[in-house]
């Protein structure tokens, strides 16, 4: 492999090679390079943690340390053999972002797949607008279909941060409430749909009705019976 001198000393190597007489004209860059220093190394330093932790409030930063200790241990045990392998040393690459909320996520839509089919509605209401309390699931003066799967995640990271529940304790709590909703909302659909259909029934006789006087009307007239 090539030596490559650190970049901090290009310009003093350049400087001495002008006092040497062996540059004549300065370049045009060594001002700049002589005012902003470049870094010890083109090569960047590796991150002490390869996630970004990205949390809104202190107790979501606290668990999700907690998690990433867990998984550097993990990875800790199994680098050394992977070292010895593999010498050469890898590119670097940007930190993963990482919310705490991904893992609930995941284990959210693995078990209800069919939430994510479920239509979105984009409409937005001033009860479900820019909803930061999700200290319940439902707030007072939303409605059924405004709850999706999201908002569960975010009432499980809640429950989970702020009740001091275990991530299976807030994900049973969680749940349970969103199947009573959900069951909830079903029945008030199946309602609203018999009371159309009564409706269109109720319609479709009266028409019914109209078009036979109607047709007596017309029978009636084309033999010039007075009507």
């Amino acid at each position: 492999m090539a030596y490559r001198p650190s970049p901090s000393g290009l310009a003093r190597h350049v400087s001495n090679l002008m006092k040497g007489n062996l540059v004549k004209e300065a370049p045009v860059w060594l001002p700049v390079l002589q005012q902003v220093p470049p870094g010890p190394s083109i090569i960047r330093t590796r991150p002490a943690s390869d996630n970004n932790i990205t949390a809104q409030t202190a107790a979501e930063q606290a668990y999700t340390s907690q998690q990433l200790q867990q998984q550097q241990q993990q990875v800790a045990r199994s680098s050394i053999r992977h070292k010895q392998k593999n010498l050469r040393t890898k590119p670097p690459r940007p930190r993963a972002i990482v919310y705490p909320e991904d893992r609930l996520r995941r284990q959210f839509y693995k078990d209800h797949p069919f939430e994510l089919s479920r239509p979105k509605v984009l409409v937005e209401s001033d009860s479900g607008k820019n909803r930061t309390d999700f200290s319940q699931l439902i707030l007072p003066g939303m409605r059924l279909y405004e709850i999706d799967g999201e908002a569960v995640i975010k009432y499980q990271l809640h429950l989970m941060t702020n009740e001091n529940m275990t991530e299976r304790q807030a994900y049973a709590k969680a749940t349970s409430e969103f199947y009573e909703l959900r069951a909830q909302q079903e029945q008030e659909e199946r309602e609203a749909r018999a009371k159309m259909a009564n409706a269109l029934n109720t319609f479709s006789k009266q028409t019914q009705k109209a078009l036979y006087h109607e047709e007596q009307a017309l029978i009636k007239g084309m033999n010039g019976q007075a009507f």
